[in-house]
């Protein structure tokens, strides 16, 4: 007897739900307490530093190579190896704080090998949600993945201080980012493939990242759209190195829990916003929807920085909104114009080159705002973003059709654009 074909709609909810909760774990814990745990024993502004440097070098080391493992291997072993290792981390930190044993350099090796698994994670979800949904709910799967962040970012936040407090402190929220791994690894399980995932020939290391680069080359939209997030992250990075001073100097939001209500309310709006995004970009197209989507972030960076006071709550809500309307629509044209059996290499190596902006730019915020104030900053980043947006206009993204998919090899991609 047969068996009954696989609806791909019952794959959105455990998708969706899993990555959500984990996302939640992921601000609470990894972008909260873990940094407060490292202030709190080192006092150290420099030790903060090297703790964000832990996590993002893990990303640029392992990126592309994360592309070629996930390219050979079956793609979910991968998916709930890395989940299992991170939540071993994460639980391994949590006794060592109940014991009173817990250091920097844990902290720091925590945060290397989180971003490294995260690195094959976000990755390999991506490269592996084509062979779990049809076309048309890509676009609501990534949409609705990004609201799940947003709202994951505004609650994590404010929960952060209350488990903190109340929770069972900092041990505390690192044993609930482990376990919402676990949670993400059950999402997993329960999800079927509607179609088999084509999985790349069996290259050496540097043939097959050499193959992952040439095809994203070769595809001008991926290609366009992959030098505009690593500008735009250049851009970026300034801005959200010195967000807490700005809000603290130039918008007079001093207290913890004002500035836990600023950002939760921002991301908020930013949710609001992008729940609109699969109907943008059945109006625009994908590629427009790109070009929009950085068209709202530089404006929103720009009113942030003109903005007096609790207002700026609403540009910088904007600014979110208009970063994940960009992203859904640049990961849904990733996914569909890439070759399948080389989606892993592509959508790796892509990520790790717009990465690859953001240590530059962090790095000349701080000089920057200090030689130029605060509000310039802002205003000069929102005009660089808005900058980017607007070049893609002469480029192939604004000729990308809403769905186009990925059907030929990269020396045939012409047949993909309307």
């Amino acid at each position: 007897m047969a068996s009954s074909p696989v609806d791909p709609r019952r794959n959105l909810w455990p998708l969706v739900g899993g990555q959500t909760l984990s996302l939640l774990g992921d601000y609470l814990a990894f972008f909260f307490a873990l940094p407060v745990f490292v202030r709190d024993i080192t006092g150290s502004a420099a030790q903060l530093g090297l703790l964000a440097v832990s996590e993002t070098v893990a990303v640029l080391l392992f990126g592309f190579v994360a592309g070629v493992l996930l390219d050979r291997v079956r793609i979910r072993r991968a998916l709930v190896a890395a989940e299992l290792v991170r939540a071993t981390a994460l639980g391994l930190l949590a006794i060592a704080v109940v014991m009173d044993a817990g250091t920097a350099w844990m902290a720091f090796a925590v945060a290397f090998l989180v971003g490294s698994m995260g690195t094959v994670f976000d990755a390999g979800l991506e490269s592996y949600a084509p062979a779990l949904l049809t076309d048309d709910l890509l676009v609501i799967a990534n949409s609705r993945l990004s609201v799940g962040r947003n709202l994951a970012q505004t609650l994590g936040f404010v929960l952060g201080g209350i488990v903190l407090a109340w929770g069972g402190g900092i041990a505390g929220a690192f044993a609930f980012d482990g376990a919402t791994y676990l949670v993400s690894i059950a999402g997993l399980m329960l999800v079927r493939e509607i179609r088999p995932r084509e999985r790349g020939e069996l290259q050496r290391v540097w043939p097959a990242l050499r193959t992952g680069l040439t095809t994203l080359w070769a595809i001008p939209a991926v290609r366009w759209g992959t030098i505009a997030a690593a500008l735009t992250n250049f851009a970026f990075a300034p801005l959200a190195a010195v967000m807490t001073l700005y809000a603290s100097t130039e918008l007079g939001i001093t207290s913890d829990a004002s500035l836990g209500y600023f950002f939760a309310g921002f991301s908020l709006i930013g949710a609001a916003g992008v729940a609109f995004a699969p109907r943008m970009i059945r109006m625009l197209g994908l590629g427009r929807s790109v070009i929009a989507g950085g068209l709202l972030f530089g404006a929103g960076a720009i009113g942030a920085g003109l903005a007096p006071s609790w207002s700026a709550v609403f540009p910088f809500g904007l600014a979110m909104a208009g970063v994940s309307l960009n992203q859904v629509a640049f990961v849904t044209l990733r996914q569909r114009l890439t070759p399948p059996d080389r989606l892993g290499r592509v959508v790796s190596a892509s990520r790790t080159i717009a990465w690859g902006g953001i240590p530059a730019g962090a790095a000349l915020g701080g000089w920057i705002g200090e030689t130029v104030g605060l509000r310039p900053l802002f205003i000069g980043g929102g005009v660089a973003i808005a900058a980017v947006a607007t070049l893609l206009i002469l480029g192939p993204l604004w000729r990308v059709g809403a769905l186009a998919v990925a059907s030929a090899p990269p020396a045939s991609t012409g047949d993909l654009f309307e």
